[in-house]
C-alpha cells in the first residue's frame, strides 16, 4: 500500500484494505503503489437493514435485532455475497435501531447483535463501512432513520401526518389508495421532514425559542443524541477484543464510517415560501408550497395544491386540488376534543409525552397545538399569509439591514460531518471517513480553503480531508423514477444541478448514443469534481442500482400487486414469520397484507428480467466500467418478495429475492436438492440471485501498477485488462520482487477455468485458482526503455 496519494495527502489509501471490491471492476487511477507494487480498490455491496417489529411502534418497544439477517442465517447470505465476488459491505444502521426507546436509552441487545453479526462477517473476510442511514428523516415520515420521539421533541404528531399532508407514508395509505411511484422523495419538501432537518441543522438560527433544560437549543439536543447513538455503536465495536486485548473488529473488519446518508437541508435556504421552489424538482402527487404545507399542518382547508405525475420527460403537472384535513378518512378516529386535526401535538398529549420521554422544555418553547414556525414569525395563522418570505434563507429580520444568506453546506452540513468523524476517530483513530454529500450537491472546495489558510487552526476542514473517501450517490434517475427505459431519451439531472441546463425540460437528452453514454460521462464528471475540490483521493459511488421491476406493467411492480391469497408463495411463509416494520407501522388500520403468484424462472433457475431492465442495467454497469469507478450496489435484502419488493416504498432493487423452492444448501454444502433440470446446472449459491449474469463481473482485486482500462463482454465471454507500471515497479518486476496482480474471474462467465477458457498476456505468467475464482498474474520483462514505465495487458476468453 502507499503512504500518500498523488497530492501527498496521507492515510486515505493507507487505510484501505488490500482487497475490497464490488461486482464490477472499480479502480482508483489516482492511487500509486508502494513496496510490492500493488494498488487496490474500495468497492462493495450494500446490505439493507429493515427494522423488525416486536410490539407496538407507538411506545418505542420495537427491536432491530436480526436485521439484516438472523445470525443462524448469516452463513448462507455471506457465502453467497463472497461467491459473487463481493469483499466489502456497506452496513446499514439507523438512529432508530440504537435509540428507539427514548433519549439516551440505547438498545443493548441490538448493539450486541451487531457485534456478533460483524464477527460472522469477519469469518468470510469482508471489510465493512458503517452507514448511518436515513431517508426523509424517519420511517414515520415515509422513510427510515430517526426514532419516533424526535418528532415529539419538535412538537409534531406523526399520527396526523397523513390527514394533514405533512408526509406521504406508504403504511398510512387508505384502502384502494395507490402508492405513487417514488412519492416518498417528495417528503423532503413537506412539513414533517423539512421541519426536522431544518431544526437539526439550523435550529439555533431559525428556531431560537425551541430550547430544553435551561437553554439547550433543539439543534444541539437532536445532534447530541444522534452523536450519542453513534458513539454507543462505535464504543461497542471498539470494546470487542480477544483475551489478549487485541481488537477483533477495528480495521480488520470495520474500516470506516460515513458522514450520514443523503442529508437534506429541509427548508434552509428557501427565499420564497408561497411558490414551489425550483430546487424541489422531484414532483409526484400532491406538491404543496411551503406555505400550503404550514397551513395544512394547522388543519386548514387549502385550495389549489398542485398535483404532478412522473412521466418519461420528468414530472408533469396534472392539475390542482383542494385538501381538507378534517375530511380525511382517518380524521374521525384521530380528532381531538381540543379542535381540528393538526400536525402539531395538542397540549394534553404533549404534556403526557413529555413526562414519558423526559422532555424538559423551557418556558419560551413554542406553545403546544400550534405551528412553531408561526410562533417564530414566519407566517400568520390568522391572516394565512407569509410574514417573512426569506426567513429560512436569512433568519429572523431584526433590523432594517438585510442579514446574509445562510450557507447550509459550509456552515451547517460540513460542521456536523466533521463532528461525526471526530467522534468516531476519538475511539477508532484510523477510521476512514466516507464523506457523503447531499444529493446533487457538488463536492465542497476544501482544497482551496485549506490552501488559503495560514495555519492549521484556520483550516477547520483539514480533519475532513485526512483519510477520507468521497462517497456521492448516483443513479440513472429517469429510469429509477419512472421504472421505464426506452434507450433514446433520458434526463441530465446532474447537468441541471450544475447549471448546464436552464430548466428540467432543457435537460432532456435524446438519441440512443447520447443516452447510453450519459451515465458514464456523469460519473466521470463527479470524479473530476472530487479531484479538483478535494484532491486526488478515492471516489466511491456510494449507491447505485436499478429497480428489478423496470419495464413491467404497473400492476406487476412491487407495492402494486394484490391477491386474495393469505401468504406470499414467492417467499414461502417467511413474510408471515418475520413481518417488516414498513407493513406493521400503522396508527390506524385499513390495509391488509396479501400474497401473489410465483415469478417466472429462466434458464439456470434465475428469474427473467424485462428487456428494458437488462439494457438499462448493462448501461449503468458499462458506464462504471468505462470510468474505472468504485461503486456500491444498493442493495441485498433477504426478505425481498415479488409483492413488496424490498419492503420499502415499492422499491425493488435487491440483488437477492428468496427463491420459489427453498434450497437445502448451506454455506458449507456443495450439493442442493433440485426441483428441475435447470437447477442442476445452477450453482447453489446463485439461487435467489437476480441479474447475477450482469452484476457478477470479472475485475482486478489488486494490481501491480495502475489499471488503465477494462473491457468485459458477457455475451461473447471476453475480459480484457490493461495496467501501467512506473519505472520503479518495472525494476522490481525485473528483479522478481514486484508481486503479482489478482483478478476475480467468476465461474458463472468462465466455467472450468483454463479447461474451457483461454488466457493471453502481454508478458509474464499466470495461475488460475478456479475454486477461489481468482487469476494471479506475474509480469515478465517488457521492451520498455530505461527510466520509463511499462504497459501490460491480459485477456481471458471462453472457448467456443
Amino acid at each position: 500500500m502507499q503512504d500518500a496519494d498523488a497530492n501527498g495527502i496521507p492515510n486515505a489509501a493507507d487505510a484501505l484494505p488490500a482487497r475490497n471490491e464490488d461486482a464490477d471492476v472499480h479502480i482508483l487511477p489516482e492511487i500509486k503503489t508502494g513496496p510490492g507494487g500493488r494498488s487496490s480498490e474500495t468497492t462493495k455491496t450494500d446490505t439493507s437493514v429493515i427494522g423488525k417489529d416486536k410490539n407496538n411502534d407507538d411506545d418505542g418497544s420495537i427491536s432491530f435485532v436480526g436485521r439484516p439477517f438472523e445470525l443462524d442465517e448469516a452463513d448462507e447470505h455471506l457465502a453467497r455475497l463472497r461467491h459473487w465476488g463481493f469483499r466489502m459491505i456497506r452496513w446499514v444502521v439507523t438512529w432508530e435501531a440504537v435509540e428507539h426507546a427514548g433519549p439516551g436509552i440505547y438498545d443493548q441487545d441490538f448493539l450486541d447483535y451487531t457485534v456478533k453479526a460483524l464477527i460472522k462477517v469477519k469469518e468470510y473476510g469482508f471489510k465493512v463501512m458503517i452507514d448511518f442511514h436515513q431517508d426523509v428523516w424517519s420511517r414515520f415520515s415515509g422513510g427510515s432513520g430517526a426514532p419516533l420521539w424526535t418528532f415529539y421533541a419538535a412538537g409534531l404528531d406523526p399520527h396526523h401526518f397523513a390527514a394533514t399532508g405533512a408526509a406521504a407514508v406508504h403504511n398510512t395509505l387508505q384502502d384502494n389508495e395507490p402508492l405513487l411511484r417514488m412519492v416518498w422523495l417528495t417528503n423532503y419538501y413537506k412539513l414533517a421532514c423539512a421541519t426536522m432537518f431544518t431544526l437539526f441543522y439550523a435550529g439555533r438560527i431559525l428556531a431560537p425559542n425551541c430550547t430544553f433544560d435551561n437553554g439547550i437549543n433543539i439543534q444541539n439536543y437532536l445532534q447530541s443524541h444522534f452523536l450519542g447513538a453513534i458513539r454507543a455503536l462505535v464504543d461497542r465495536i471498539h470494546d470487542c477484543k480477544d483475551e489478549e486485548g487485541r481488537n477483533l473488529l477495528e480495521d480488520d473488519v470495520v474500516i470506516g464510517y460515513d458522514s450520514w446518508n443523503e442529508p437534506s437541508n429541509g427548508w434552509i435556504g428557501l427565499e420564497r415560501l408561497d411558490v414551489l421552489p425550483e430546487q424541489h424538482d422531484m414532483r409526484q402527487g400532491d406538491m404543496p408550497t411551503p406555505l400550503q404545507s404550514l397551513m395544512l399542518g394547522e388543519g386548514m382547508t387549502v385550495q389549489n395544491v398542485a398535483t404532478f405525475q412522473l412521466e418519461l420527460v420528468g414530472p408533469v403537472k396534472t392539475g390542482s386540488r383542494t385538501i381538507q384535513p378534517s375530511l380525511h378518512p382517518d380524521a374521525a378516529a384521530l380528532m381531538q376534543e381540543q379542535g381540528p386535526i393538526k400536525a402539531w401535538l395538542y397540549p394534553t398529549v404533549r404534556d403526557e409525552i413529555d413526562r414519558k420521554f423526559g422532555f424538559r422544555r423551557d418556558e419560551r418553547f413554542p406553545r403546544a397545538g400550534e405551528c412553531l414556525w408561526a410562533q417564530h414569525g414566519v407566517w400568520s395563522i390568522k391572516e394565512r399569509k407569509v410574514l417573512q418570505q426569506d426567513y429560512f434563507a436569512r433568519g429572523a429580520s431584526t433590523s432594517a439591514k438585510q442579514s446574509p444568506l445562510i450557507q447550509w453546506v459550509p456552515d451547517h452540513w460540513l460542521p456536523f460531518a466533521k463532528r461525526v468523524i471526530e467522534l468516531t476517530r476519538s475511539v477508532h483513530p484510523t477510521a476512514i471517513l466516507f464523506l457523503e454529500p447531499p444529493v446533487y450537491v457538488p463536492a465542497p472546495d476544501l482544497i482551496r480553503e485549506t490552501k488559503a489558510a495560514k495555519d492549521s487552526e484556520q483550516a477547520p476542514s483539514q480533519s475532513l480531508l485526512d483519510n477520507m473517501v468521497y462517497t456521492p450517490h448516483h443513479y440513472d434517475d429517469l429510469v429509477l423514477l419512472t421504472k421505464k427505459y426506452l434507450g433514446w431519451v433520458n434526463i441530465d439531472l446532474l447537468g441541471l444541478s450544475r447549471g448546464r441546463h436552464k430548466s428540467l425540460y432543457g435537460s432532456i437528452i435524446f438519441g440512443k448514443k447520447a443516452t447510453e453514454s450519459l451515465f458514464g460521462s456523469q460519473i466521470g464528471e463527479i470524479q473530476k469534481e472530487c479531484y479538483d475540490r478535494l484532491g486526488k483521493r478515492p471516489v466511491l459511488i456510494g449507491e447505485t442500482g436499478l429497480h428489478f421491476d423496470v419495464g413491467l406493467n404497473k400492476s406487476q411492480q412491487a407495492g402494486n400487486i394484490h391477491s386474495s391469497s393469505t401468504s406470499d408463495i414467492h417467499n414461502t411463509n417467511q413474510e408471515l414469520q418475520k413481518p417488516s416494520i414498513w407493513k406493521t407501522f400503522r396508527f390506524t388500520s385499513s390495509k391488509s397484507t396479501v400474497g401473489i403468484a410465483a415469478t417466472v424462472v429462466a434458464a439456470k433457475g434465475l428469474p427473467v428480467q424485462s428487456t428494458q431492465f437488462v439494457k438499462a442495467f448493462d448501461n449503468i454497469l458499462q458506464g462504471l466500467d468505462r470510468t474505472l469507478a468504485h461503486y456500491t450496489l444498493w442493495n441485498y435484502t433477504i426478505e425481498n418478495t415479488k409483492q413488496f419488493g424490498d419492503g420499502w416504498n415499492g422499491e425493488d432493487l435487491s440483488l437477492y429475492s428468496a427463491p420459489l423452492h427453498p434450497s437445502t444448501s448451506t454455506a458449507t454444502t456443495t450439493t442442493t436438492t433440485t426441483t428441475s433440470a435447470a437447477d442442476e446446472i445452477q450453482h447453489p449459491l446463485d439461487r435467489g440471485g437476480r441479474a447475477v449474469e450482469q452484476f457478477c463481473r470479472p475485475y482486478p482485486v489488486a494490481t501491480v501498477g495502475q489499471p488503465t482500462k477494462i473491457l468485459f463482454d458477457r455475451h461473447f465471454g471476453t475480459f480484457r485488462l490493461w495496467t501501467m507500471t512506473d519505472p520503479q515497479q518495472e525494476q522490481l518486476q525485473k528483479g522478481g520482487e514486484g508481486g503479482r496482480s489478482e483478478i476475480y474471474i467468476p465461474q458463472l462467465h468462465f466455467p472450468d477455468g483454463p479447461i474451457s477458457c483461454c488466457v493471453e498476456v502481454s508478458d509474464g505468467s499466470w495461475e488460475w485458482d478456479t475454486e477461489r475464482q481468482l487469476l494471479f498474474w506475474t509480469y515478465g520483462s517488457t521492451t520498455t526503455q530505461p527510466g520509463k514505465g511499462g504497459e501490460h495487458w491480459l485477456k481471458v476468453s471462453r472457448k467456443f
